[in-house]
């Protein structure tokens, strides 16, 4: 009910400005809000535990963000169908997370430029940090993304268009659409993902020791090796599906060559499955909000998973769709263009809880 309140503030308040810029709330964890026209001054004023609710807008300019605290940061979404009433969270710019950020999380926003932790070696250790339900760049897990860094994440149920840099941390990814390329990861875990990879040449550089459980692979070849092995070892796989083989490399006709060496455990793996018998309505390399990522009628990969669910998004705790975040959320709203002849301003709100 307080997250409830702090929108219909923000709205009303949005009502009676001078202006018509778009405000951002501070709801702060040891009680009252404020509110700002910039994200970079609404980071400034909270502390940790503070919730920051960014409102639906065609396009914020961020620039070159730095989060120094455990905020919670919360866009209204990134579906356009689903944010019909409040407009779609777009940030322009860069975000930046450093030292004492620890227990903070980002939610429901698209961000065009890139996702780091840290600006050197000594801020980029972040521990239990956790991003979910936004459409991102290219992330670095560290200050360069080789750099070790001891940090923790979790990423659920986003949208990485670019690569993602691990700086050789264990980091969890679940119920995530991936279109790049992984690289410095030590340990990690992959699970319930869907690899759409947009080279068949996929490279994969660095990934070591690390579980890939029930994912998609929409491409031949886990990894690229060419005539070496690029050191990514003693990785295990177990109950993935895959368009092709698992493969390590593509030979210099651009052959897939189905090579086992420096993999880990292999177990339930799905092979050499035809595109057609994958997703419900799907093509490329690149995601489309308007294809269909469920599994079609008659797939291996139905309840193909190692805990009995679909492999991909949709298994094991399902991937969301519309992906609003978790808070209360605005679905009509009407406010009268004039008051009536006694001065009332008809307003008509819908808002709907979110069941995860």
């Amino acid at each position: 009910m307080k997250k409830l309140i702090t929108f219909i503030t923000i709205f009303f308040w949005g009502i009676n400005s001078l202006s018509a810029q778009e405000l951002i709330a501070v709801n702060h964890l040891s009680g009252g809000s404020e509110f700002f026209t910039r994200l970079d001054s609404a980071v400034a004023h909270s502390a940790n535990g503070d919730y920051i609710y960014l409102p639906g807008t065609a396009l914020m300019d961020i620039g070159n963000l730095i989060i120094d605290k455990g905020v919670h940061i919360i866009g209204a979404g990134i579906y356009p169908d689903s944010c019909y009433a409040t407009g779609t969270t777009f940030l322009t710019g860069n975000i930046t997370i450093v030292s004492g950020a620890d227990n903070g999380s980002l939610q429901g926003f698209m961000l065009t430029g890139t996702l780091t932790f840290g600006t050197s070696h000594a801020d980029q250790h972040v521990s239990s940090y956790f991003v979910s339900r936004c459409n991102l760049n290219t992330i670095s897990l560290s200050f360069n993304g080789s750099d070790t860094t001891t940090s923790s994440f979790l990423f659920r149920e986003n949208i990485i268009r670019g690569h993602v840099y691990g700086g050789h941390s264990n980091a969890s990814f679940r119920n995530n659409i991936l279109e790049g390329q992984l690289n410095y990861f030590y340990g990690a875990t992959f699970l319930h993902n869907d690899f759409l990879w947009g080279s068949n040449r996929t490279l994969n550089f660095y990934v070591k020791n690390s579980t890939f459980s029930n994912n998609i692979f929409k491409n031949p070849c886990v990894a690229y090796y060419g005539w070496n092995t690029i050191y990514c070892t003693n990785n295990n796989y177990y109950y993935n599906l895959f368009n092709g083989p698992i493969g390590f490399y593509y030979d210099y006709l651009g052959y897939c060559v189905a090579n086992l060496n420096g993999f880990g455990n292999l177990s339930g793996n799905h092979e050499n499955v035809p595109n057609e018998q994958i997703y419900t309505s799907q093509s490329g390399n690149t995601y489309d909000i308007h294809h269909n990522y469920h599994l079609i009628a008659g797939s291996p990969g139905i309840n193909g998973g190692s805990d009995g669910t679909d492999v991909g998004i949709y298994g094991g705790e399902p991937f969301k769709d519309g992906m609003l975040p978790v808070n209360p959320h605005i679905q009509f709203k009407y406010v009268s263009g004039s008051t009536s002849p006694n001065g009332t301003l008809n307003i008509h709100f819908k808002v709907a809880a979110q069941e995860k």
